[in-house]
């Protein structure tokens, strides 16, 4: 039986060490890296052969949403699955945007996250908060609507939604955006989420795709085209 690689970018090492001894006591899994930082999850990823990685989302430097974004975006195939400490429809919502796969927090049991990330590797999208209810909002508001349902619901973006799902279409990262509109890179993947949630929208090619398919474009002098606010 072939086991699913796992990397994992997290801070603590403790708690490394404990899903590393979680994880490599099952028969379907084996812990294949570690890494503290993004920067050091990014270069070691490839050469790891990892299927998943478990995703800290407040690491030292920053970071976690454009390492993900980056990894669901190359040609290794890696699915993303966050574990983080903050219980909050935001942040899954800014995760699920930059390409991550599942969003659970730390205090899940044990097996709960075991079969999160089984899930997660066989490429289901997997919410689990401390708040049942507000899974299940989060879960159904970004997944369970069909491409007909999204096609049909009325879309009204703001003037600097509009900017954001402009430059967003032509593949400038959070940290590009946010020196380009003055924001903070925070509220650039507040700003990111809420439109993935308004028009359906998910990994940097959707955005691309759909900017592309709607002759958005943006000017020099910073106003936008192709969408009305």
């Amino acid at each position: 039986m072939s086991r699913t690689r796992i990397m994992l970018v997290d801070d603590h090492g403790v708690l490394r060490a404990g899903l590393k001894a979680l994880f490599n006591a099952q028969t379907d899994f084996e812990v294949v890296a570690e890494a503290e930082t993004t920067e050091r999850g990014m270069s070691i990823a490839e050469e790891s052969g990892a299927e998943v990685v478990i995703l800290d989302l407040t690491l030292p430097g920053g970071g976690s949403l454009e390492l993900a974004e980056k990894l669901t975006n190359s040609s290794l195939g890696i699915r993303i699955l966050v574990l983080s400490m903050h219980d909050d429809a935001a942040y899954v919502r800014a995760a699920l945007a930059a390409g991550a796969t599942g969003y659970v927090v730390k205090t899940i049991r044990e097996q709960d996250l075991i079969e999160a990330v089984r899930a997660v590797a066989r490429g289901q999208v997997v919410v689990n908060l401390d708040d049942q209810a507000k899974t299940m909002a989060v879960f159904g508001l970004l997944r369970n609507l069909s491409d007909t349902e999204r096609s049909r619901r009325p879309v009204k973006l703001s003037e600097r939604e509009t900017a954001v799902l402009s430059l967003l279409g032509q593949g400038h990262s959070n940290q590009e955006i946010a020196v380009a509109l003055e924001l903070s890179p925070k509220t650039v993947a507040t700003y990111r989420a809420r439109i993935g949630e308004k028009l359906g929208l998910r990994s940097t090619s959707d955005f691309v795709k759909y900017s592309r398919d709607n002759g958005l474009s943006i000017t020099d002098d910073g106003n936008t085209t192709g969408l009305s606010s």
